[in-house]
């Protein structure tokens, strides 16, 4: 009988961890599961100098895409990316002294969010200057 109730025990624990999902960590024990990638969306401007043309300058606007990964990492090739693009499409210089502040991101919480912000700031930009508000239609796609 002993070996009978050990082994019902066994089978209705096995049961129940598999139709509950009980985490396969004992008492006392921790479960670590890895993190799910962080997901941010974004959108680029890229800010040019004034010229005797352009007294205001220009800013270019790229349009919204999703990055995965910390952003202080996977931002890197978006702004490597972004700049050739400019700089074959659009003759973009950027200034060396100001290589930072040249390009900005702007991430938001989801999609929906990003085109809507990227809207309002390039219809500021338009009221503002609308020689120098560009939109590129430029996104991201990772390799």
């Amino acid at each position: 009988m002993r070996q009978f109730t050990a082994a019902f025990f066994s089978i209705l624990f096995i049961f129940t961890a598999v139709f509950f999902k009980i985490p396969s960590a004992l008492a006392g024990e921790t479960v670590i599961r890895p993190a799910a990638p962080a997901i941010g969306y974004y959108f680029c401007t890229a800010l040019e100098d004034p010229t005797e043309s352009n007294p205001k300058g220009k800013a270019y606007y790229s349009g919204a895409f999703m990055v995965e990964g910390d952003a202080s990492k996977a931002l890197v090739p978006v702004r490597e990316a972004y700049v050739k693009f400019l700089q074959e499409k659009y003759a973009y210089v950027q200034d060396p002294a100001n290589f930072n502040t040249m390009i900005t991101f702007t991430g938001v919480s989801s999609m929906d969010m990003a085109v809507s912000t990227l809207e309002a700031r390039v219809n500021a930009g338009k009221r503002a200057n609308p020689e120098g508000t560009i939109e590129t239609g430029w996104t991201y796609q990772a390799n």
